[in-house]
C-alpha cells in the first residue's frame, strides 16, 4: 500500500470515527424557559424541536402556565394550532385559574380566541383568584372584536368577579365606551312591569 493509499485510508477511519461519536452524542434537549420563550415570541421550529424531543405541552412551569397558555397570551395562532394538534389541553388552568383563552382574550388576537373556542376552550370558566372571565379580560382591555366574538359564542355577560364587577363595569371604569355600548346592547332585556288592571 502507498503512501497515497495509507493516507486516504487514515482520513476515511478519522471521520467514520467522527461521524460516529457525532451520532452517539446526546442531541441536548430544550429547556422549558427556552420552550416558553419560543411561544412568546412565535418560534414555531424550537416549538416543533421540543416536541419532538418528547416535550409534553402540558407540562406546567412553577406558576402552573403551560406553553399553551403563553403562546395564546401573544396571540400566536399558529403555536396554538400546533400545540393543539400535540394534545394540549385547551381547558388547563394556572394557579390562579387562569386559562389560555383567558390570555388571548386580554389582547386583540381574535383569531387565536377563535381556534381555541373551536376545539373546545369553556368561554365562562373563571379564575379562582377574582372570578374574572374571559370576556371581563376582552372588556376591561377594551378589545371590541374580541368582546364581540365571545358575546357571539355564548359568553356571559351577567357574570361578576369577587368585588362585583362585570364587563360592562370594567369596560366603562377603563373608559371604553365602544365596549360598553357592545355589552348593554347585548344584556338579557328586563320586560317591563306593567300595573295589573283592575
Amino acid at each position: 500500500m502507498n503512501k497515497t493509499i495509507r493516507m486516504i485510508t487514515a482520513l476515511l477511519v478519522l471521520a467514520f470515527t467522527a461521524s460516529a461519536e457525532e451520532q452517539t452524542k446526546p442531541i441536548k434537549s430544550i429547556s422549558q424557559p427556552e420552550i416558553i420563550e419560543a411561544a412568546l415570541g412565535g418560534n414555531l421550529a424550537v416549538v416543533e424541536k421540543s416536541l419532538a424531543q418528547g416535550y409534553k405541552p402540558d407540562t406546567p412551569d412553577s406558576e402552573g402556565r403551560t406553553i399553551l397558555m403563553y403562546a395564546a397570551f401573544n396571540g400566536q395562532t399558529n403555536i396554538v394550532e400546533r400545540l393543539i394538534a400535540a394534545g394540549a389541553n385547551v381547558n388547563a388552568q394556572d394557579k390562579t385559574g387562569s386559562t389560555a383563552l383567558m390570555f388571548a382574550a386580554s389582547g386583540p388576537f381574535a383569531s387565536t380566541v377563535q381556534l381555541l373556542l373551536d376545539h373546545g376552550a369553556k368561554i365562562n370558566t373563571v379564575d379562582t383568584n377574582e372570578h374574572w372571565s374571559a370576556l371581563m379580560w376582552a372588556a376591561a382591555e377594551g378589545q371590541t372584536k374580541v368582546v364581540e366574538l365571545l358575546l357571539k359564542n355564548g359568553a356571559d355577560p351577567s357574570l361578576k368577579e369577587a368585588d362585583g364587577d362585570t364587563a360592562e363595569s370594567f369596560a366603562a371604569k377603563n373608559g371604553h365606551s365602544a365596549v360598553v355600548k357592545i355589552l348593554q346592547a347585548a344584556a338579557p332585556k328586563i320586560p317591563d312591569s306593567k300595573p295589573s288592571e283592575e
